[in-house]
């Protein structure tokens, strides 16, 4: 399964506000200071985690992000405030992603950047 997540983490105030206008309800938050694994690590600050689509075919992905960030806009939801980070991470797998191409045009790109968001791809083959 293709996901693409949007992973935001920074200071309590402003990620309550983001909260609080975002579109949809986050799927994993998590506080600073608390127990990122069981190596003893612990956040070094508050975030949450949204899935904004997921889908067998990559091709997809690309219109569920503009709708999502569109929507976004439109709440007036950026990230590009000090003191928060955020990265819009694409998950890709499987073997459609071989051959297909997941195409982000350079409007894709500019608005990811005006909304203060990093890019990570990471792609995994299905196993044989």
């Amino acid at each position: 399964m293709n996901m693409v997540k949007l992973s935001v983490h920074g200071d309590d105030p402003t990620l309550k506000s983001i909260l609080e206008v975002l579109p949809t309800d986050p799927e994993r938050q998590w506080r600073k200071g608390e127990a990122k694994g069981a190596a003893g690590r612990v956040h070094l600050d508050s975030g949450f985690e949204v899935v904004i689509a997921q889908a067998s075919k990559a091709q997809v992905l690309p219109s569920r992000i503009r709708s999502y960030l569109a929507e976004c806009r439109s709440r007036g939801v950026t990230f590009s405030m000090p003191r928060i980070v955020a990265e819009l991470q694409l998950e890709l797998n499987g073997d459609d992603t071989l051959d297909a191409p997941l195409d982000l045009t350079l409007a894709d790109m500019q608005h990811l950047t005006e909304m203060g968001i990093s890019l990570s791809l990471v792609t995994r083959c299905a196993e044989a």
